[in-house]
């Protein structure tokens, strides 16, 4: 070889080193395997959606995958560079492990199943570990300079917005004759229509409209063509028959509103085992083999709900993620109920929901004083002398993020209602139903260092055993007001199954608030 083609061939190796360098990196820069705190900025849509930031990225032998975790449970997959993805989790915000190019934009597409009909949206994504510790909230509505919708999801586009006003309209149905609307006190997701001879009509703000017929019963055959034709714009009309008394309940943020209305009896199938229920009466029916586990939402077990005979399934809106198990129970004639109570931003609309199930088992009575009950005893702190006590609501999950609930949630405006201020992340600003935020420690500790209350959150992440404990999960803790003053709280972790009874929870934390307990029902204190 002559020294002119042995430069060629040195120049041509260089190349291709240089470019085998290049492509080994792709999608992860230059930095080494581990994990990252990668803040995430989405763009696309209507701007509602949002995927929390920062987020964990692993980059393993040069290739980079982020664990991200969209702002609802409403989305059933993602496509990214071809390649269809899945949730990786059941339960919760949906949750991606995706690859990702870092600080390079990147498309991707994501299903929404949270309006009538799926819908594939395009986005744009971008991940960095050169700035991970706002803890923004990726793609927040202001960032494009729109006002947030009701949703914190794609739900919220202008088809979803014209179903949330249609909620208060009775649907016109052939062959059924209107009387009158209910008025809801803070619910304002659902609206209950009543018509002649005793149906009723329950409309839900996703566009699904629930016909009730009474027992005895029969509906006529132009009301039957109504029914299967649909009300138009993508709401439908699912008939449940009152005489329901064997039902599969998914839903399991429910059970307490039947065990409010004395009503457990109803449900055959459950879709949590025995020992996941902090409610006795249910785990007392599972005790008495009076209800079964039926098996979870995303699998249930069809031989039982045949058996059963079940009337009707009530699922929460994890059902949308698999709308193929949904189908499957259509056609064994099992009508499907999607609650949407974890929608309502008031916790008393939460509450509220009650009402629905009290007129499903014909209990309307028995629902009306419970949920009366509840909104007294939450009345009696409005005018309460405990104020300007501010609380910080966190858990620490194992990749030592911080998880708290936006300023707009409902819990928040639990703490509101007990005569707390309840201290949010900065510049982040999630309206939606479901609101958790990831934050990093060093932005939690900006915003919540002279918070004068912790509540650490052990339904999600369970909690240290003592103070010592959490400030050895990390030492910034010492540093924190309510860790000197001994202020640190924890949640029961029955907390979220207790929805029937937000006025009693209400009570507990200004019972924390005015510092009437070292202890409640609900709450407990850290020592």
């Amino acid at each position: 070889m002559n020294r002119q083609e042995n430069i060629l061939f040195n120049s041509i190796k260089s190349t291709v080193i240089i470019l085998f360098f290049s492509i080994s990196v792709i999608g992860c820069g230059s930095i080494s395997d581990g994990e990252y705190a990668a803040s995430v900025t989405l763009t696309g849509g209507s701007g509602r959606a949002s995927i929390d930031s920062p987020c964990t990225v692993t980059v393993k032998d040069g290739k980079a995958t982020a664990d991200i975790f969209w702002s609802s449970p409403n989305y059933d997959y993602m496509i990214v560079d071809g390649t269809r993805y899945e949730p990786v989790n059941e339960d919760g915000n949906s949750e991606f492990i995706i690859p990702v190019k870092l600080d390079k934009k990147m498309m991707v597409q994501a299903d929404t199943v949270a309006m009538s009909t799926p819908h594939l949206i395009d986005y744009e994504l971008f991940f960095s570990v050169k700035d991970a510790k706002s803890g923004d909230k990726a793609g927040d509505p202001e960032e494009f300079g729109e006002e947030p919708g009701d949703a914190d999801d794609e739900s919220a586009d202008s088809a979803d917005i014209a179903n949330k006003a249609l909620v208060n309209k009775a649907p016109d149905i052939e062959g059924l004759e209107y009387l009158s609307t209910d008025q809801n006190a803070y619910a304002d997701c659902y609206a209950i229509h009543r018509y002649k001879d005793d149906y009723a009509v329950i409309s839900v703000y996703d566009g699904r409209n629930y016909l009730l017929v009474p027992e005895g019963k029969e509906l006529p055959k132009d009301t039957l063509k109504a029914v299967k034709k649909g009300l138009g714009d993508g709401r439908s009309i699912i008939v449940i028959k009152k005489t329901v008394n064997k039902i599969y309940l998914a839903a399991s943020s429910a059970m307490c509103q039947f065990d409010s209305i004395d009503s457990v009896d109803k449900i055959a199938l459950s879709g949590i085992e025995r020992d996941n229920w902090y409610i006795d009466a249910a785990k007392k029916s599972m005790d008495d083999g009076k209800l079964e586990y039926g098996g979870k939402y995303s699998a249930p077990d069809y031989e039982k709900i045949v058996n059963n005979d079940i009337d009707l399934a009530i699922e929460s809106t994890m059902i949308l993620h698999t709308p193929k198990v949904m189908e499957k129970l259509e056609k064994l004639g099992v009508p499907v109920f999607v609650d949407r109570s974890s929608y309502e931003s008031d916790p008393l609309g939460r509450c509220e929901w009650i009402r629905v199930y009290g007129l499903i088992c014909d209990k309307e009575d028995e629902a009306k004083r419970a949920y009366d009950e509840q909104v007294e005893l939450a009345k009696t702190f409005e005018s309460s002398d405990v104020s300007g006590k501010k609380i910080a609501f966190f858990s620490i999950n194992s990749k030592h993020l911080v998880y708290t609930r936006s300023g707009d949630d409902y819990f928040p405006k639990m703490v509101e209602k007990a005569g707390g201020e309840y201290l949010a992340p900065k510049n982040v600003d999630s309206k939606g139903h479901s609101s958790y935020l990831s934050v990093s420690m060093e932005a939690f500790y900006d915003y919540a260092k002279d918070a004068d209350i912790l509540i650490y959150n052990s339904t999600i992440e369970d909690c240290p055993d003592s103070l010592s404990d959490l400030k050895a999960e990390d030492a910034i803790f010492a540093d924190f007001k309510a860790v000197k003053s001994g202020d640190v709280w924890y949640t029961d972790k029955s907390l979220y199954q207790f929805t029937d009874r937000t006025g009693n929870i209400i009570k507990d934390l200004n019972d924390i608030v005015a510092k009437a307990s070292e202890d409640t029902e609900f709450f407990h204190k850290l020592k």
